[in-house]
């Protein structure tokens, strides 16, 4: 019983991750579309945006931007080539 839940969890979080970004790399914050960059301001006002990833999201090309607010807190936008948010951590 134990072997069988296991291998169901283990499937469940396998086929969970397959929506994860496919492919990832860091991008100058210099080199970020300044329409990326105003959606995510728009999202998280306050943060202070440090790191960006283009990858790809389902197949879409797409940024993560990663920032801190005063506290240290950090959090990140999802924004799609044409300004579309597709998800905020």
């Amino acid at each position: 019983m134990k072997k069988t839940f296991s291998a169901i969890a283990l499937m469940v979080f396998v086929l969970g991750c397959s929506s994860e970004p496919e492919s990832d790399e860091i991008v100058p914050i210099e080199q970020v579309p300044v329409q990326i960059l105003d959606v995510a301001r728009r999202e998280l006002p306050g943060y202070t945006f440090d790191t960006v990833y283009k990858m790809k999201v389902e197949g879409k090309d797409a940024y993560e931007v990663r920032g801190k607010d005063k506290r240290g807190k950090v959090r990140e936008v999802e924004v799609s080539t044409t300004g579309e948010v597709l998800g905020i951590e």
